[in-house]
């Protein structure tokens, strides 16, 4: 999260927010602080915050499809928080707690061994959008993982107010869209596949300069996951496996495979 008297920028994982984070601390005297970097606006102090309704609230987004291989690529270079959640937390908890209904570790390192196998990525999937197991403190409500994909529960988590108390009575893709019209606070999107003239646009309602913002968006992207084109991960079934979990984002943001 990036914070300064203009704006509010939050962090969704995978969608480019490491190379806007450092785009945002490079701007000359835009001054600001981060605060964590997925933080949500609930994690921090109201004097940190300041006047929310005087600040563009921003945060990215990015196509599913392609959203959710970058998510386990990245897990296959052993990083991402997701890939610690699943790998380091829950094998600590299966110690603590044997008869904890989770899956085995050792099935979750087979699905991340190898970045170019689109099988693996498949398995990898249908164990992340379909099991009931609690393999992840995010989806500790079993019906969570159900109606909505780990993609639009973190949009939702980070983009709206309230969405932790009323996530329970969330049962419907209908519901969740009315939840999202009602409670989203987003001013300004950054889309991945647009992200340089969407930050550029962001940053000029801030009263950037134009010439100063070219110079900054020279700085080169970081974070980057190694593997193939999205498209040559899926197959029908797990295609429609996405557009089901992420309706919400693909109608509401206009993607498509």
């Amino acid at each position: 999260m990036f914070i300064n008297e203009k704006i509010i920028y939050l962090a969704l994982h995978k969608t480019g927010c490491t190379h806007v984070l450092k785009l945002l601390t490079s701007i000359p005297d835009f001054n600001g602080k981060i605060i964590g970097k997925h933080n949500k606006i609930s994690n921090v102090a109201k004097d940190e915050l300041g006047d929310l309704s005087k600040k563009i609230k921003s945060g990215n987004v990015r196509n599913p499809w392609d959203w959710y291989v970058s998510l386990w690529a990245f897990g296959c270079m052993k990083k991402g928080g997701l890939y610690e959640q699943i790998i380091e937390k829950n094998a600590l908890r299966k110690l603590r707690h044997p008869l904890a209904f989770l899956t085995p570790v050792k099935k979750w390192r087979k699905v991340y061994s190898d970045a170019e196998n689109p099988q693996l990525f498949r398995q990898w999937l249908e164990m992340l959008l379909c099991s009931r197991r609690k393999d992840m403190i995010h989806f500790g409500e079993a019906h969570v993982p159900r109606i909505m994909g780990f993609m639009t529960y973190r949009y939702l988590e980070l983009y709206s107010f309230g969405f932790q108390k009323e996530m329970k009575n969330l049962k419907s893709i209908q519901q969740i869209k009315q939840f999202d019209s009602e409670h989203n606070f987003i001013d300004h999107f950054i889309y991945n596949e647009n992200l340089d003239n969407d930050f550029k646009s962001l940053m000029m309602k801030t009263g950037i300069r134009e010439d100063v913002l070219n110079d900054v968006l020279k700085i080169s992207k970081t974070n980057f996951s190694l593997r193939k084109h999205y498209h040559d991960y899926y197959d029908e079934s797990t295609k429609q496996l996405v557009r089901e979990k992420e309706m919400l984002i693909i109608e509401k943001h206009k993607y498509d495979f």
